[in-house]
Formats: C-alpha cells, sequence, structure tokens
C-alpha cells in the first residue's frame, strides 16, 4: 500500500467514526501528495455528505467527474447523494449511466432500485430488486424483502407486502421498521386487533421506539378506544418529552373526540407512515 492508499484509509476511518475535521486535514495531505487523483476528490464529497455539507459534497463531486468522468464508483457515489438532497430524477440517470459503463455494479443497481422506487416507478423498482436476490448482491439479502414490502405496499398490494415483511423479520428479527410497516399493512386492511398486537410487540422489545406508540394510539382510536388512545401518547410523552409528533397526534385524536367522527384517522395514520418512512430513509441512504 503506498503513502496515499494509506491516507485516503486513515480519511475513511475518520469519516466513520464522525471525526471530520481530522479527516478532511487527512485529505489536504493526500491532495498535496497527488493534486490531480479523482478519488482524493470523491473521499472529500463523501466526507462532506456526510456532514450534511451538501454544496461543498456536490463542488468535489464535479471535480472528481472532470478527471475521471466514466468511473462508475464516482457517479454512483454522486448519485447517492443527489437522492440524499431530493433530485432523484438527476441521480435516476447517474445510476442509469454507471450501470452502462459496468451492468455488474452492484452499488449503482441497488440504488437505482431505490431511487425507482423514491419516484413512484415501483415496477421497475422491483424488478431490479428481485435482480439483487442473486449472489452477487449477497450484501443486500437482510434489506431486500423489506424494500419490495414496501413497494408493494405503496401500490395497493397490501397482502403481497405482508409476506415480504414477514420474509425480512425472519432475516432481521428485531427490526423495528419492519415491524412497524408490517402492523401498518394489517391496519390497512382493518386487521386492528392484529395491527394492535404487533405494535405492541415492536414496545415490548424496543420501547423508545415511539412510532409504535403513534400507530398504537391510532389504531385503539380506530376502534373508538379513546382513553386508551391518549393514555398511549401520554407514555410516549414520557419516553420522548422532545417528540413534538405525540403532542400532535393528541390534539388531532382529541379533536376526533370532539367531532365525534374517526373516519380520517386511517388515512391520517398512512400518511405519518409515509412520513417517517421517508424521513428514515434519506437518513440512511
Amino acid at each position: 500500500m503506498n503513502k496515499l492508499d494509506r491516507l485516503l484509509n486513515k480519511a475513511d476511518q475518520f469519516k466513520e467514526s464522525g471525526k471530520f475535521k481530522e479527516a478532511l486535514s487527512t485529505l489536504t495531505k493526500a491532495n498535496k501528495l497527488s493534486p490531480n487523483d479523482p478519488y482524493v476528490y470523491l473521499s472529500y464529497a463523501v466526507t462532506f455528505d456526510m456532514m450534511e455539507q451538501f454544496e461543498y459534497s456536490i463542488k468535489y463531486y464535479s471535480m472528481a467527474l472532470n478527471i475521471k468522468e466514466n468511473d462508475p464508483k464516482i457517479l454512483t457515489q454522486y448519485g447517492i447523494t443527489l437522492c440524499r438532497i431530493n433530485r432523484v430524477d438527476e441521480a435516476i440517470n447517474i445510476f442509469i449511466k454507471s450501470i452502462g459503463i459496468n451492468p455488474d455494479y452492484s452499488l449503482a443497481v441497488w440504488h437505482l432500485a431505490i431511487a425507482y422506487k423514491v419516484s413512484g416507478l415501483y415496477e421497475e423498482a422491483i424488478k431490479l430488486f428481485e435482480q439483487c436476490m442473486t449472489s452477487e448482491y449477497d450484501q443486500y439479502f437482510d434489506e431486500i424483502h423489506y424494500q419490495l414490502g414496501l413497494c408493494y405496499f405503496d401500490m395497493g398490494w397490501t397482502l403481497e407486502a405482508i409476506k415480504q415483511f414477514n420474509s425480512h423479520i425472519e432475516i432481521v428479527p428485531e427490526d423495528s421498521w419492519a415491524y412497524l410497516s408490517l402492523g401498518t399493512c394489517y391496519f390497512d386492511l382493518g386487521w386492528l386487533d392484529e395491527a394492535i398486537k404487533k405494535y405492541k410487540e415492536i414496545i415490548g422489545f424496543d420501547p423508545e421506539f415511539i412510532p409504535s406508540y403513534n400507530s398504537l394510539a391510532f389504531s385503539y382510536a380506530e376502534k373508538g378506544w379513546y382513553s386508551e388512545a391518549l393514555d398511549v401518547l401520554r407514555e410516549a410523552q414520557k419516553i420522548a418529552p422532545e417528540d413534538q409528533s405525540g403532542r400532535d397526534n393528541m390534539d388531532y385524536i382529541e379533536s376526533m373526540i370532539d367531532d365525534g367522527s374517526n373516519s380520517l384517522i386511517l388515512l391520517k395514520i398512512l400518511i405519518e407512515i409515509c412520513k417517517l418512512r421517508q424521513r428514515h430513509e434519506s437518513q440512511n441512504i
């Protein structure tokens, strides 16, 4: 391993441990050593992405691509950052270009599937996720069924989504988000008792996972059990007093009591779950 590679590895270690100042300092040394190396600029770009300084990140991707415009690794990482700032259409074109250069580059295929799903191109996304079930994509095995479940749910194929979420849970037994999505499927089908059971199950093994309290409260409210719903939300407030969602949901349920109607609760919970899921995924691309 030469000196430049050692510096890049050291910068990666700093990035992964959240020591961004040290990572940038190390990259400055790497840049002085090799001022025209595209992977130094790529490392800068990824570092600024992790710091959520996306303007600088885009700048360094451009510098890297000016030197090596047809590099699948640089293109794919650039696409991932574009997705994180909601420039998904641009990202899709970047991923397609990357795959055109190297059809076997699994990272580009996976993130193209994610981008298709985010864009509502579910059939295209499903084809790519299913492609990722082959042995070359083994690093994604613990996520494929979950992503397929999300696609099927958003398409309205709730029973198929349930199968996929259950398959995911067999691989990742305590994924709170998968349990939450499974409970939402039950709620969507009107299987309130099953949904309540699932949300309680999440609270049992992950008592600080606030979305499960909100969903449990909505399930109670859908059955007309308003007092129980509000008690659940008060418990959530004790656990996470800084979380505004519990307070907002308490106000919403109290307004339903005043109106004497719960007809909008299903829509409300589905919207809330979609927002939470999008926020969760954007933080973990």
